[in-house]
């Protein structure tokens, strides 16, 4: 496994390594990573200059009791642990991605800013991290009733191109994701102990290998369970998808009820809740909180992804603060150190198109954005309705319209559209600047 001196030195100040890390210090958390990272940005350094560099020199003046200059020396000095760790993890498949590589998540980062994990291990497809999905979470003993509307919604989500994004733990997390891949769809699991054991089981081995599946961890892959990693992989889970599903909780107990509340604390996105009969009195609380009751009907399963309903007057004031919010992000994002490229499927939000250039009839202006934006690049339906800021059920009906006149091709394995050769050299539709 080749990493870049960049990675090496995010890795070696972040991430245990087990039984071959005989140095006592302890790495850093992602807050103290954050405060690091813009302390080397104060420096005009990123980490791939602390690799044999002179950390005196770079580094003086380091005045933040938990960032000594002994600890930061310490974690940089297991060069022979992270070896012998990157050979063993390459051996069953695993890769590594930090905030400064393109293909990193991009929801993490602009929901959890600079409290994004600094690293993430994984096996399987890494371009299903950035097509975002359904999530869907509950009890380990989750009753047969509940189980049964899990299996259904992973049955939805593949039948409708979306993937299922769980914690992969016993219960309704691995039912979700079981059925949608048995529906050949895809899922996305984020794993609280043992990457290592996951990616080489077999229940996972052939989705891994058709590439349906991505397993990832922000913990070291060798991690055996603890409560303290299950729970903080929660906010993980919701910020990799586009809405979320509750199927049982316990009230003010637990992992799921946890996650849950934190996810509406924090509106990362819309939380919907089973009407579980077993789980009456937590899913009922939930709703107190924010959640909203899932509808019987899931014929499309577009509505999920829509905000609850908004006045104009709150419409603007949530866009306002979202904008807000990424302006702190490109502000805080320790991931531009020095190194960051575009990620393959982050776009700049499109500009309007000249109303000269268009037809004022709202599919060709959709295709005309459309093309302005992604160009030959293809996106998924939720990457189209969040950059061309659309509702997910409108872009749905142009996406169909437009497959069906020829002007849209889809690709599966994630799903996306992308605009054929044809349409994309349309000179009504995008003029002759373009």
């Amino acid at each position: 496994m080749k990493l870049t001196p960049q990675a090496q030195a995010i890795l070696l100040l972040t991430t245990t390594f087990g039984k071959s890390d005989g140095s006592g210090a302890k790495p850093l958390s992602n807050s103290e990573w954050g405060r690091f990272a813009n302390r080397l940005r104060a420096h005009d350094l990123d980490p791939a200059n602390l690799v044999g560099g002179d950390l005196e020199a770079q580094l003086g003046g380091l005045d933040d009791r938990t960032l000594s200059m002994a600890r930061i020396q310490s974690l940089l000095g297991r060069g022979a642990a992270l070896g012998f760790a990157l050979e063993k993890w390459e051996r069953a498949g695993l890769w590594v991605l930090t905030r400064a590589d393109r293909e990193y998540p991009e929801r993490l980062k602009r929901r959890l800013r600079a409290l994004s994990p600094p690293v993430l291990f994984g096996c399987g497809k890494r371009a299903l991290l950035n097509i975002g999905g359904l999530a869907v979470v509950g009890s380990r003993d989750a009753s047969d009733a509940d189980l049964a509307v899990t299996r259904h919604l992973g049955e939805k989500a593949a039948s409708q191109g979306l993937s299922i994004v769980s914690g992969g733990a016993r219960g309704v997390d691995e039912a979700a994701m079981a059925a949608a891949l048995a529906g050949e769809g895809t899922g996305i699991g984020v794993l609280a102990d043992s990457l290592l054991r996951s990616a080489t089981s077999s229940r996972y081995r052939g989705a891994l290998l058709t590439g349906d599946l991505v397993l990832i961890t922000p913990f070291n892959p060798e991690a055996g369970f603890s409560v303290g990693n299950a729970m903080a992989r929660n906010k993980y889970i919701y910020c990799l998808a586009d809405a979320a599903v509750i199927i049982s909780s316990t009230p003010n107990k637990g992992g799921t009820w946890n996650g849950a509340v934190e996810a509406l604390k924090h509106e990362w996105v819309p939380v919907w809740v089973n009407r579980s009969e077993a789980s009456k009195a937590g899913n009922t609380m939930l709703v107190g909180n924010g959640a909203r009751w899932l509808p019987d009907d899931l014929d499309s399963m577009s509505s999920l992804f829509e905000p609850a309903g908004l006045s104009a007057h709150d419409d603007l004031q949530l866009r306002g603060r979202d904008e807000q919010r990424e302006d702190e992000q490109a502000a805080q994002d320790v991931v531009s150190l020095s190194a960051e490229r575009p990620t393959e499927l982050h776009v700049q939000r499109a500009e309007a198109v000249p109303s000269s250039n268009i037809d004022s009839d709202p599919y060709e202006t959709f295709l005309a954005r459309l093309g302005a934006l992604a160009g030959e690049q293809a996106l998924s339906a939720a990457q189209i309705a969040e950059q061309l800021d659309l509702k997910k059920a409108n872009v749905r009906d142009l996406l169909k319209k437009g497959l069906d006149e020829g002007k849209l091709k889809k690709l599966a394995k994630p799903v996306r559209y992308k605009l054929t050769h044809a349409s994309i050299n349309q000179p009504s539709l995008f003029g002759n600047d373009l």
